[in-house]
């Protein structure tokens, strides 16, 4: 039992290496990336967001992610700076970004994931901004219409793929 114990406290040192150079650095490099966005988060919620900086602050939380990240994490950051990019009215930017990310996200999680419906759900918003901007500036109908249209689409797309349990228990509520 004692050389047992021996043995054991001298492998010991072999297991903390293998952990710090392998896992540990991925940790680390999770740890702070969650200090940045708690850093993120307290700049969003300022009365009045330099959203700029946010974008700066999402770029390096990107590069700072460890390469083994799954995909949902990055496509969660996309999504983020998406919505930046929505609050400081680069409504184009926006609906090109959410575009390719939709399409990434359908293709890795599926149609009816979490992020891909929040994709989607933000996406509508997007639209609906860029429909209201160009409608309010005078533009003609033939340039907000495909914004309008495609507003309904996504909005009508979500309505219809809801969970079917949660839309019962709404009926049952309602009645």
């Amino acid at each position: 039992m004692r050389k047992f114990f021996t043995l054991l406290w001298l492998l010991f040192p072999v297991g903390v290496l293998y952990y710090h150079f392998n896992q540990g650095q991925i940790q680390v490099a999770r740890e702070k990336a969650h200090g940045r966005v708690v850093t993120i988060r307290e700049l969003e919620r300022a009365k009045e967001p330099d959203w700029e900086l946010i974008l700066e602050e999402y770029d390096k939380l990107t590069a700072q992610l460890p390469a083994q990240e799954t995909p949902l994490v990055r496509h969660q950051i996309r999504l983020a700076k998406a919505k930046a990019r929505l609050a400081m009215l680069d409504v184009v930017g926006s609906i090109t970004d959410l575009n390719e990310l939709l399409q990434e996200a359908a293709q890795v999680h599926g149609d009816d994931a979490k992020i891909t419906r929040a994709i989607r759900e933000q996406l509508g918003k997007a639209n609906y901004y860029a429909t209201y901007l160009l409608k309010t500036n005078g533009a003609t109908e033939e340039e907000w219409r495909p914004f309008a249209e495609r507003t309904r689409q996504i909005f009508r797309y979500l309505a219809e793929h809801q969970d079917a349990k949660a839309l019962a228990q709404y009926e049952q509520r309602v009645e």
